[in-house]
């Protein structure tokens, strides 16, 4: 239980600077954008969303398992959906050649899926 509430936890943390900081460095300059067309900036923002909505759907998951081992299952879908985040981002970092300090989601994302695995698998 403990992984799955470790888990929950570093979620938690990452939804708090997703919105604060995420709102602040990302969203306002990208919605203030004339570079941009309406479209293309409303889509990016939509998108913002649904990682935050995945991100929340993910902590409840954890914190469901952490709760009951009868809810562990439901973890399952989140450390999964965590693990392929972090493949992405990463892959994303190195084939456009990101700095790893201005783009560190992936460790974010793989942390919480080792903490999905532990708490399934005991990794």
């Amino acid at each position: 239980m403990i992984p799955f509430a470790l888990a929950a936890l570093c979620l938690l943390i990452l939804i708090a600077v997703h919105l604060t900081v995420g709102q602040k460095e990302v969203v306002r300059p990208l919605l203030r954008s004339d570079a941009l067309p309406a479209d293309v900036k409303y889509t990016l923002f939509l998108c913002w969303h649904v990682v935050t909505l995945v991100m929340v759907l993910a902590a409840l998951a954890y914190i469901a398992a952490a709760i009951s081992p009868s809810h562990a299952s439901y973890s399952l879908p989140a450390t999964i959906t965590m693990g392929l985040l972090s493949l992405w981002c990463l892959a994303v970092v190195l084939w456009k050649r990101q700095r790893q300090r201005d783009m560190p989601q992936w460790i974010a994302f793989a942390l919480v899926a080792i903490l999905g695995a532990w708490g399934h698998w005991g990794i």
